[in-house]
């Protein structure tokens, strides 16, 4: 029974996790969508600057390094499970997860020192 059990909840978790990600996005659009509409409603008009940086989502300008920080210490969490487990064999394939982070994470911080960055609103 395990032996479908156990799969059947690794892989409805990260469906979860995706599906959540998703809604919590038009959630967020859908707000800002409605928070527009109201000053239309009430004003008549709206400054252009702030519908397109409210659009755009322009975020700080160390997103990318702060992505990057992140994605590359889950990388070293992976590496670290690797070495914990007793199990000689163990800390290859923890390896080869770690780098989907670790490799993503270095792009992340590579975009923050050589990608042009345009200035915040």
């Amino acid at each position: 029974m395990e032996d479908i059990l156990v799969p059947f909840i690794v892989f409805s978790s990260l469906a979860v996790i995706i599906i959540s990600a998703f809604f919590f996005s038009y959630r967020k659009r859908r707000i800002v969508y409605d928070a527009i509409k109201v000053a239309i409603e009430k004003t008549g008009t709206v400054d252009a600057a702030l519908v397109e940086a409210i659009i755009r989502d322009r975020v700080g300008p160390n997103v990318d390094l702060r992505k990057g920080i992140i994605l590359i210490a889950t990388a070293l969490a992976f590496i670290a499970l690797g070495y914990s487990i007793p199990d000689e064999d163990a800390i290859g394939p923890m390896l080869g997860l770690a780098a989907f982070p670790g490799f993503i994470g270095a792009a992340y911080i590579a975009f923050h020192f050589f990608a042009p960055r345009e200035p915040i609103v």
